[in-house]
């Protein structure tokens, strides 16, 4: 078995690759451009549970519900 150091270490290094933004089909309240999750593992437990965006073009920010 391998150390929980070691799984904690391997799986950070994942995260940080597959936690980019990335569009999400949402059209921006601003500029009507494409809004990007700005994390997309990362999910908020509020109820309803919801993502943070953003829009490159303008700099919108906000939340969706996953």
């Amino acid at each position: 078995m391998k150390s929980l150091e070691k799984h904690n270490k391997e799986h950070r290094n994942s995260y940080s690759i597959i936690n980019k933004p990335c569009p999400n089909g949402i059209e921006c309240p601003k500029c009507k451009k494409e809004l990007l999750d700005t994390e997309p593992i990362n999910i908020l437990t509020s109820n309803p549970p919801q993502n943070h965006v953003h829009c490159p073009a303008c700099g919108y920010s906000g939340y969706r519900i996953a």
